[in-house]
């Protein structure tokens, strides 16, 4: 059997992770508790695992890559295991630097031959920015600047 050190390091070298995440993996390999945490300790000693630094990249990556909105990226990284104060201040940082555009010119650019005047297709899209992590308002704005119809149904 792999040395739990060895295998920690295996599965820090492929991807960053969360301390959640190895502490799972370490433990659905069968070791024990004290094991997982005396390698959980060595790995964060030595940063290679940093749940801030995670967090900060895999919301980089969730902005500019996934196009998410900020409801999905605290919703993934709380469920990855980071806690709530570093998510909150990660996602108010890297938003606060983005301007109010982005998911107008998002909307421009995936949906613009789409037909808006099918109520169908405009509850679609809506849901589609919704599961997105985009707040209904946010959506409803951006449809709105498209010179959309305003009946969309926003129960924020």
């Amino acid at each position: 059997m792999i040395s739990a050190r060895d295998y920690a390091l295996k599965i820090v070298g492929f991807k960053d992770r969360t301390e959640k995440e190895i502490r799972e993996k370490l433990t659905g390999k069968g070791y024990d508790e004290n094991t997982v945490e005396e390698e959980t300790q060595f790995l964060k000693n030595y940063g290679f695992i940093d749940d801030s630094r995670y967090a900060r990249h895999f919301t980089h990556d969730a902005i500019n890559i996934k196009k998410w909105g900020k409801t999905r990226i605290k919703t993934e990284l709380l469920r990855k295991g980071v806690d709530r104060e570093t998510v909150e201040n990660i996602i108010e940082d890297a938003f606060s630097e983005l301007d109010d555009d982005r998911l107008f010119a998002e909307m421009q650019k995936r949906f613009k031959k789409s037909d808006f005047s099918n109520i169908k297709e405009r509850t679609r899209i809506f849901n589609f920015y919704l599961r997105r992590g985009f707040s209904p308002n946010e959506i409803k704005g951006a449809m709105n600047r498209m010179c959309l119809f305003d009946d969309i149904i926003c129960d924020d």
